[in-house]
Protein backbone atom coordinates (compact mmCIF):
# COMPACT_ATOMS: atom_id res chain seq x y z
CA UNK A 1 0.00 0.00 0.00
CA UNK A 2 1.76 3.32 -1.19
CA UNK A 3 2.06 5.72 1.54
CA UNK A 4 0.24 9.00 1.22
CA UNK A 5 1.73 12.30 0.13
CA UNK A 6 0.57 14.23 3.92
CA UNK A 7 3.40 16.98 2.78
CA UNK A 8 2.56 17.63 -0.75
CA UNK A 9 -1.46 17.69 0.22
CA UNK A 10 -0.62 19.82 3.62
CA UNK A 11 1.08 22.35 1.67
CA UNK A 12 -1.26 22.22 -1.13
CA UNK A 13 1.97 21.50 -3.88
CA UNK A 14 3.97 24.62 -2.88
CA UNK A 15 7.74 23.84 -2.17
CA UNK A 16 8.10 27.09 -0.02
CA UNK A 17 5.67 26.06 2.10
CA UNK A 18 6.78 22.30 2.29
CA UNK A 19 10.29 23.63 2.96
CA UNK A 20 9.11 25.48 5.90
CA UNK A 21 7.13 23.00 7.44
CA UNK A 22 9.55 19.82 6.89
CA UNK A 23 13.01 20.11 7.93
CA UNK A 24 14.42 16.70 7.85
CA UNK A 25 15.53 15.25 4.67
CA UNK A 26 13.66 14.04 0.95
CA UNK A 27 15.01 10.84 -0.08
CA UNK A 28 15.89 10.50 -3.75
CA UNK A 29 13.94 7.25 -3.33
CA UNK A 30 10.60 9.80 -2.83
CA UNK A 31 11.58 11.82 -5.97
CA UNK A 32 12.41 7.96 -7.83
CA UNK A 33 8.85 6.77 -6.47
CA UNK A 34 6.89 10.05 -8.08
CA UNK A 35 8.35 9.69 -11.49
CA UNK A 36 7.91 6.16 -11.19
CA UNK A 37 4.12 6.76 -10.75
CA UNK A 38 4.13 9.03 -13.19
CA UNK A 39 5.83 6.95 -15.94
CA UNK A 40 3.41 4.33 -14.90
CA UNK A 41 0.79 6.62 -16.44
CA UNK A 42 2.14 7.21 -19.44
CA UNK A 43 0.50 3.97 -21.49
CA UNK A 44 -2.64 5.24 -20.70
CA UNK A 45 -2.35 8.80 -21.99
CA UNK A 46 -1.09 7.51 -25.60
CA UNK A 47 -4.02 4.78 -25.38
CA UNK A 48 -6.50 7.63 -24.57
CA UNK A 49 -5.08 9.89 -27.16
CA UNK A 50 -4.66 7.39 -29.67
CA UNK A 51 -8.88 6.36 -28.86
CA UNK A 52 -10.22 9.90 -29.34
CA UNK A 53 -7.80 10.87 -32.24
CA UNK A 54 -9.27 7.61 -33.94
CA UNK A 55 -12.45 8.18 -32.97
CA UNK A 56 -12.67 11.84 -34.50
CA UNK A 57 -11.19 10.53 -37.45
CA UNK A 58 -13.17 7.05 -38.14
CA UNK A 59 -16.89 8.65 -36.69
CA UNK A 60 -17.03 12.58 -36.43
CA UNK A 61 -20.98 12.42 -35.85
CA UNK A 62 -20.21 10.39 -32.57
CA UNK A 63 -20.55 13.26 -30.42
CA UNK A 64 -21.44 11.09 -26.97
CA UNK A 65 -18.46 8.57 -27.43
CA UNK A 66 -15.84 11.67 -28.23
CA UNK A 67 -17.19 13.68 -25.41
CA UNK A 68 -16.52 10.38 -22.91
CA UNK A 69 -13.41 10.02 -24.36
CA UNK A 70 -12.45 13.63 -23.91
CA UNK A 71 -13.35 13.12 -20.04
CA UNK A 72 -11.43 10.21 -19.86
CA UNK A 73 -8.65 11.59 -21.64
CA UNK A 74 -8.85 14.53 -19.17
CA UNK A 75 -9.16 12.28 -16.21
CA UNK A 76 -5.72 10.20 -17.31
CA UNK A 77 -3.99 13.65 -17.97
CA UNK A 78 -5.23 15.51 -14.01
CA UNK A 79 -3.66 11.77 -12.76
CA UNK A 80 -0.48 12.55 -14.55
CA UNK A 81 -0.32 16.39 -14.38
CA UNK A 82 -0.48 15.54 -10.07
CA UNK A 83 1.78 12.65 -10.01
CA UNK A 84 4.36 15.51 -12.42
CA UNK A 85 3.44 18.11 -9.54
CA UNK A 86 4.83 15.33 -6.81
CA UNK A 87 7.65 14.62 -8.42
CA UNK A 88 8.91 18.60 -9.07
CA UNK A 89 7.80 19.41 -5.21
CA UNK A 90 10.14 16.79 -4.08
CA UNK A 91 12.95 17.63 -6.40
CA UNK A 92 12.34 21.06 -5.21
CA UNK A 93 12.27 20.90 -1.55
CA UNK A 94 15.38 18.50 -1.98
CA UNK A 95 17.21 21.45 -3.76
CA UNK A 96 16.57 24.19 -1.23
CA UNK A 97 17.02 21.42 1.90
CA UNK A 98 21.17 21.60 -0.53
CA UNK A 99 21.04 25.03 -1.10
CA UNK A 100 20.53 25.54 2.88
CA UNK A 101 23.39 23.05 3.44
CA UNK A 102 26.16 23.73 0.71
CA UNK A 103 25.02 26.82 -0.32
CA UNK A 104 24.71 25.05 -3.46
CA UNK A 105 23.04 22.76 -5.49
CA UNK A 106 23.86 19.75 -8.10
CA UNK A 107 20.48 18.95 -9.21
Amino acid sequence: MPREAKLFSSSSGSVVRGFLKYRANIPPRWILNARTSRKRIEPEIVQSLGSLKRLRKTRPRAHVAIKNASKEMRAVLNRWEMAYNKENFYRGIRILLELQRNGSSKL
